[in-house]
């Protein structure tokens, strides 16, 4: 197996991060241009209430930036231990679809009931592979 292949879910989510802070630069241009906010509420993200559609995106892309953190680093991890296997690769992508299913639930609906079990998902997934990659090393070095 390519130990390269590790990397593809994690540049995936990487470009969907990408993605989303787009979906957020535009939501503030028609916030603006609507006349919701001010731009100068972008100054320090203060003096006005935000629409629900920004609210929503703003919320999502700083999720972007938290856990998946953890997940970038557990592929780094896998990949410079050359682990890469086929549970990895399958346990990678899982945590991008539950991440992809956590998106399009949070950006669209909101249905918090739904969105908490693919947060739930998401974070099963990520903690899994942590926890097999240390009883790998945990293994290794005995």
């Amino acid at each position: 197996m390519n130990q390269h292949h590790i990397l593809y879910p994690m540049i995936i989510l990487v470009l969907f991060t990408g993605l989303v802070g787009i979906a957020m630069l535009v939501a503030r241009y028609r916030a603006v241009r609507e006349g919701s906010l001010r731009i100068s509420y972008f100054k320090y993200n203060r003096g006005g209430k935000q629409p629900e559609y920004l609210l929503k995106i703003n919320q999502h892309f700083d999720n972007l930036l938290e856990t998946p953190l953890l997940f970038y680093l557990s592929l780094i991890l896998i990949l410079q231990q050359n682990r890469t296997d086929v549970a990895y690769i399958a346990m990678a992508w899982a945590y991008i679809a539950s991440r992809f299913l956590h998106a399009w639930i949070h950006m669209g609906t909101n249905n918090i009931l739904h969105r908490k079990n693919a947060f739930i998902l998401s974070y099963v997934l990520i903690f899994t592979i942590w926890i097999r990659l240390f009883l790998q090393l945990l293994m290794d070095s005995q």
